[in-house]
């Protein structure tokens, strides 16, 4: 049986993470795909429906466990991005879509205590601003700004709390040991990193 682990990621990535390892699998061999979230369940449960792919859900707890059969003829749909239901948030209309990408738990270089100071104080201002930013993308030392004990955990929970998709980076989440400290935001891979970049139509890099 081959294992397809999805956990802490968000749309589209469990689909395409699904896909693969439906396209890995050999002939006739069970796949388990492992959510841990009801969107991304819901979101799988319909491509397979849509390919015609009998599958089976057991949960253990917060965990969704779906096995499924890859059929040897099975023709899977690779548009797995149309299944989405969840994402950053949209604009108002006539309004832009603004990202804030953060690579840093400091804002610039030079005197790290400053830097440190400085990075609060971004957050604390990045609350006012209405609209509120679309999404706040987290990657390299910027994903210790949402640990359990940063001082900037508040803004970014009342800038969640205002509708802006708070997603942190997975591969970097996992290099500083951190899983388990995160209170707040979506864990996300690079590709879906890329796509919400790619989307916005301004980005603040502070």
């Amino acid at each position: 049986m081959k294992t397809v682990d999805t956990r802490g990621l968000t749309c589209p990535a469990p689909l395409i993470k699904t896909r693969q390892g439906l396209v890995e699998a050999a002939p006739d061999e069970d796949v388990e795909i492992l959510i841990d979230n009801p969107t991304s369940l819901s979101n799988v449960k319909r491509y397979l429906s849509d390919n015609k792919l009998p599958f089976t859900i057991r949960g253990e707890g917060s965990l969704s466990i779906v096995t499924v059969r890859r059929g040897e003829k099975a023709e899977l749909s690779p548009n797995e991005k149309e299944y989405c239901t969840a994402s950053a948030e949209e604009p108002a209309p006539g309004g832009r879509k603004t990202v804030v990408a953060v690579a840093s738990d400091r804002m610039g270089s030079g005197d790290d205590d400053l830097g440190t100071k400085l990075m609060l104080s971004f957050f604390r201002t990045l609350v006012m601003l209405e609209p509120a930013p679309a999404a706040v993308v987290f990657y390299n030392t910027g994903v210790k700004l949402a640990m359990d004990d940063s001082p900037a955990l508040e803004h970014i929970r009342e800038l969640a709390e205002k509708g802006t998709s708070i997603f942190i980076c997975t591969t970097c989440i996992n290099h500083f040991g951190i899983r388990e400290r995160l209170p707040v935001g979506s864990f996300s891979d690079m590709y879906q990193i890329v796509n919400i970049l790619r989307d916005a139509d301004h980005i603040i890099r502070p």
